[in-house]
C-alpha cells in the first residue's frame, strides 16, 4: 500500500467511518475536534470583539435556545427519520458546523435589525429566532418519535442542578469562593446534568459511552458513576486555571487589557457550559423518546 493509500485509509477509518456509522469517538478524531474547537473559539471571540458585542449574561442567555435546539436536533438523526447522506449533517462534528452556521446567521440578522433600529438591542430578536429553532426541532421530534421515558429530563435536571446547589452551599460554608461565581455554578450544573444523563443511560437503559476517556474510565471502574468524580476533578482544575491562574497572569496588565481578558474568560466559560449542557440535553431527549 502506498503512502497516499495509507493516509486515505487512515482518514476513512478514524474520521469518515465514525460519521457514516455513527460509531462515536477515537483518540484521533477527538484530538482533531478539540483543536478545531479551540480555533473556532478564538475566531468567535475575535468576531465578537470586532462587532463590540459584550460576552455577558444577556448575550449568553440569548444564545442558550440555540444550544437546546442544536442538542435536540442531534436526536433527529438518532430516530432514523433522516436518511443518508442528509443524516450525516446531523452527526458529530458536522452538526456543530451546521448549528454554528444557523446561530451565526441569526446573530447577524439580529444585529442588522438593531443597526436599522427595528429593535432596541439584538438580544431579544436573537433569542426569539433561537426559540423558533427549538419549536421547529421539537415539531419534527414529536412528529417522528414517541414518548417512552417522560421522567428522564426531569430527573437529569433535578439531580444535576440539585448536586450543583449542594456543592455550592458546601463550598460557601467552607469559605471557598469558587462557586460563589454564578457562571462557575452554571458550569458545574451543566456538567453534573451531563454526568447524570450518562449514568441513567448506561446504568438504567444499558446504553454505551462513545467518548474516549469516559468510556475507558467506565470500563475500568465498572460503573458510570465514575462520571461524577471525573466531572468534579475537571471542573475544579479548569476553574482554578481560569479564575486563579489567569488572574495572576494578568495582575500587571492595564484595565483595558484586563477587560479584554475578562471577555475571553467569559467566552471560554460559556463554551465549557455548552460542552456539558449540549450532551446532557441530547442524552436526556434521546432517552425521553427511547431511541
Amino acid at each position: 500500500m502506498s503512502f497516499i493509500d495509507s493516509v486515505i485509509a487512515f482518514i476513512h477509518e478514524y474520521y469518515i467511518d465514525p460519521i457514516i456509522n455513527d460509531s462515536g469517538y477515537n483518540i484521533f478524531n477527538t484530538l482533531t475536534w478539540a483543536i478545531i474547537l479551540g480555533i473556532a473559539v478564538y475566531l468567535l471571540i475575535y468576531f465578537l470583539q470586532k462587532m463590540n458585542i459584550k460576552i455577558d449574561a444577556k448575550s449568553m442567555a440569548a444564545t442558550l435556545p440555540f444550544v437546546i435546539a442544536g442538542a435536540s436536533l442531534r436526536v433527529v438523526a438518532d430516530t432514523g427519520a433522516v436518511s443518508p447522506p442528509f443524516s450525516y449533517v446531523l452527526i458529530t462534528p458536522n452538526i456543530y458546523f451546521f448549528v454554528f452556521l444557523v446561530t451565526a446567521a441569526c446573530l447577524i440578522a439580529s444585529l442588522l435589525l438593531q443597526k436599522f433600529k427595528a429593535v432596541k438591542t439584538f438580544h431579544l430578536a436573537y433569542a426569539a429566532l433561537g426559540c423558533l429553532f427549538i419549536l421547529i426541532v421539537y415539531w419534527i421530534l414529536f412528529d417522528v418519535g414517541t414518548v417512552a421515558n417522560w421522567w428522564v429530563p426531569f430527573a437529569v435536571a433535578i439531580v444535576g442542578i440539585g448536586l450543583a446547589v449542594l456543592f455550592g452551599a458546601a463550598a460557601k460554608r467552607a469559605g471557598n469562593a469558587v462557586l460563589s461565581d454564578k457562571m462557575n455554578l452554571m458550569i458545574l450544573a451543566a456538567h453534573l446534568m451531563d454526568a447524570t444523563s450518562t449514568v441513567i443511560g448506561i446504568e438504567v437503559f444499558g446504553y454505551i459511552e462513545k467518548h474516549v476517556v469516559p468510556a475507558f474510565l467506565i470500563e475500568l471502574t465498572g460503573t458510570a458513576l465514575v462520571m461524577y468524580p471525573l466531572k468534579l476533578i475537571i471542573f475544579f482544575l479548569v476553574v482554578w486555571l481560569l479564575d486563579v491562574g489567569l488572574e495572576k497572569a494578568m495582575a500587571d496588565e492595564s484595565d483595558k487589557e484586563k477587560s479584554q481578558i475578562g471577555q475571553i474568560k467569559n467566552a471560554i466559560k460559556f463554551v465549557i457550559i455548552i460542552l456539558g449542557l449540549a450532551p446532557g440535553i441530547r442524552n436526556s431527549i434521546r432517552l425521553f423518546f427511547g431511541v
